[in-house]
């Protein structure tokens, strides 16, 4: 299981039977991870994390399971996930829960402004943006190994992405308290963002860990 955050990973890590990997936040080094789970000896790959929505119906917390994961750079470059493997996940969902399977946009920069993710959902149909599901799906397509995709949302088709929240990532995906501190001391009125957007996260993340129990017992090779 690739993800992008070291927080994602910690909520996935302690799922029976999955690997997961995490070299940091992009395609690049997703498809790092995903290649070097291959050579440890993976038999499937899954892209997990959080994502930004592009459908205005979906909330905080909401699960993609998408089918089909397109490339936000090639309009003629798309994979399907593996469709027994994800039908297993759909029948494991939790009584009353409702998984969105429209399609995942994979693209190699975030997407943060509102105008952005309209122009997206229009010219591609997707349901939701990340930035590592693309470039797993290449490596599993190349691999010929079984794909997944599962997803939590944690901003909204209406939420814009500030500026300011460039830096507060290192380059492993960990959080660097530091910078964070620095930007709320230079701009106190980050603050009520800096806890909005924590909160959704963790709601996202609470939706990915319940999603990720139904991953292994039915994916194919466990």
């Amino acid at each position: 299981m690739v993800t992008g955050l070291t927080g994602e990973r910690r909520v996935v890590e302690g799922v029976p039977g999955l690997l997961a990997r995490c070299d940091g936040p992009g395609a690049e080094k997703a498809e790092a991870a995903a290649r070097g789970l291959l050579e440890a000896g993976a038999r499937a790959l899954v892209s997990a994390g959080i994502c930004g929505a592009l459908d205005p119906a979906l909330r905080p917390g909401d699960v993609i399971l998408p089918t089909r994961v397109v490339n936000r750079h090639d309009d003629g470059e798309s994979w399907l996930v593996d469709a027994a493997w994800h039908a297993a996940v759909m029948a494991a969902a939790p009584s009353g829960t409702a998984y969105n399977t429209g399609a995942l946009l994979g693209s190699d920069r975030a997407v943060g402004s509102l105008s952005g993710k309209h122009h997206l959902a229009a010219r591609t149909g997707a349901v939701a943006v990340d930035m590592e599901s693309h470039a797993v799906a290449r490596v599993a397509a190349e691999a010929r190994v079984p794909f997944l995709v599962v997803r939590a949302v944690a901003d909204t088709a209406g939420d814009t992405l500030p500026p300011w929240l460039a830096g507060v990532l290192n380059r492993d995906g960990s959080p660097n308290a530091a910078v964070a501190a620095r930007r709320i001391l230079l701009g106190p009125w980050r603050l009520p963002t800096l806890i909005r957007l924590a909160r959704r996260n963790a709601a996202a993340e609470a939706s990915l860990a319940e999603a990720c129990r139904a991953v292994c017992p039915s994916g194919p090779g466990t």
